[in-house]
């Protein structure tokens, strides 16, 4: 508990800052859904006081605005992040806690928090819209050959409806596999931390 209010994480013996948690370690810290609302908040905003942090958690976690929470709903967030969750990532160099001022800040590498908690950037939300697009155009082409194929108007009436169905579906099935590696695939196989 200590180590939580000193201020900063403690630099080792050649003057230098801690190295970053493990994978392993990051995962414990972000199991918890608290340490996860921290952690977001300050990058956003990387310093602010212990009350305040303290009665936004309450009011995400209630639903509710800050002005509308009870005495007793900021005082249990704050006495849990105060005991257990700022000591936590304090120790590991994540955050700082300045007691006298009561203020936290992130300290931790935070492009690797955002890796970690998943927080996307404008990139990556673009990169599902053009797979989207892919998965329609699949569906769209494949649905065109079956009715095609029952009216009789398509090209190639050589092939049963059975065949069409199976190369349709071993389409979708080539297309999610390279949907999931080309977006969760460095997770998927450790690359990257």
């Amino acid at each position: 508990m200590a180590n939580a209010t000193t201020g900063t994480a403690a630099p080792d013996v050649g003057g230098e800052t801690p190295p970053s948690p493990s994978r392993e370690v990051m995962f414990d810290l972000l199991g918890n859904s608290r340490r996860r609302r921290v952690l977001r908040h300050l990058l956003d905003e990387r310093e602010i006081t212990l009350t305040d942090l303290s009665a936004r958690i309450a009011a995400w976690e209630n639903d509710t605005s800050v002005p509308d929470l009870s005495s007793r709903q900021r005082k249990q967030v704050y006495s849990s992040l105060y005991q257990t969750h700022i000591p936590r990532l304090s120790e590991h160099g994540i955050v700082a806690y300045d007691a006298d001022d009561r203020i936290v800040r992130l300290t931790g590498d935070a492009d690797r928090l955002r890796r970690f908690l998943d927080v996307d950037g404008p990139e990556r939300g673009h990169f599902s819209y053009q797979w989207s697009r892919y998965f329609l155009w699949t569906a769209v082409v494949g649905s065109a050959a079956i009715a095609g194929n029952w009216l009789g108007t398509t090209p190639a009436t050589h092939l049963g409806t059975g065949e069409l169905y199976g190369l349709l579906t071993v389409t979708f099935m080539m297309l999610s596999v390279s949907f999931v590696m080309a977006v969760e695939g460095q997770k998927l196989l450790g690359v990257g931390d």
